[in-house]
């Protein structure tokens, strides 16, 4: 094992509290890495695969192996009833998502929308996963708090490659769908209020102000009627995006 003093490599780049440094490197193994300056030190990730370059079980990420275990255990039984996460596999879990998490921020100030979404949805299948399968239900509720920003990410990131490509109103509609997603989320925890209070709506919703600036405005009676009719044949996806709409407009039409 080697140890090597830091000093001259903080020096030569110095933490600033107001932002999050990150930066793309290649290793003396020839591969990408993404490195974050933080208070005390440099943080460094893998670009590819698991973010500290683990392979749990011979699998790429732990959520696969715990994957491959559910599908086992289903050919075994012919059922998955009976299968169920344990305390610490969960919190293995939770440190496998907190992995991503810290990459796909990194991901987004690189301004790498693909890889966002990757990491974004890879966190969402792991939400699911424990959500579906842990023994503990509490263990479920602690990764089900940070679900709205992950959909939130996701939802960005879906819009700036989007906005990229050149595509306005698909980014737009992506950021709706997010909207959509979290109304749903807190609509499903019986926390409806919530909604209007959440941090990831407010950044979505300035979002979705600042695009729709750059499109044709439709008159708030228009999309009053559109809520109507869609009310009305119960279409109530498209009528949660369009009360969304409604609420991001200016007061005048």
């Amino acid at each position: 094992m080697s140890f090597v003093d830091l000093k001259e490599a903080l020096l030569d780049w110095p933490y600033d509290s107001d932002k999050i440094s990150v930066r793309k490197i290649r290793g003396a193994d020839g591969l990408i890495k993404i490195q974050q300056r933080v208070e005390l030190g440099i943080v460094q990730m893998f670009a590819e695969g698991r973010p500290d370059g683990g392979r749990p079980f011979g699998h790429d990420t732990l959520l696969d192996h715990h994957r491959a275990r559910l599908a086992e255990y289903e050919d075994r039984n012919g059922t998955v009833v009976g299968f169920g996460l344990s305390a610490e596999e969960c919190r293995q879990l939770r440190e496998e998502a907190s992995q991503y998490y810290r990459r796909y921020v990194a991901y987004f100030v690189l301004e790498d929308y693909d890889r966002v979404i990757e990491d974004t949805q890879h966190n969402l299948n792991l939400l699911d996963f424990v959500r579906d399968h842990a023994l503990d239900p509490e263990d479920a509720r602690r990764l089900e708090v940070f679900r709205p920003y992950v959909v939130m990410m996701n939802a960005r990131a879906q819009a700036h490659l989007a906005l990229r490509e050149g595509h306005a109103n698909s980014a737009l509609a992506h950021v709706n769908r997010g909207l959509i997603t979290i109304r749903e989320i807190y609509d499903e925890r019986g926390e409806p209020e919530a909604y209007e209070r959440s941090e990831e709506v407010r950044i979505l919703r300035n979002m979705r102000a600042k695009l729709a600036s750059d499109l044709p405005a439709q008159p708030r009676s228009n999309l009053r009627e559109k809520l109507r009719r869609a009310i009305e044949d119960e279409r109530f996806e498209e009528a949660a995006r369009l009360r969304d709409e409604i609420d991001g407009m200016p007061d005048q039409d």
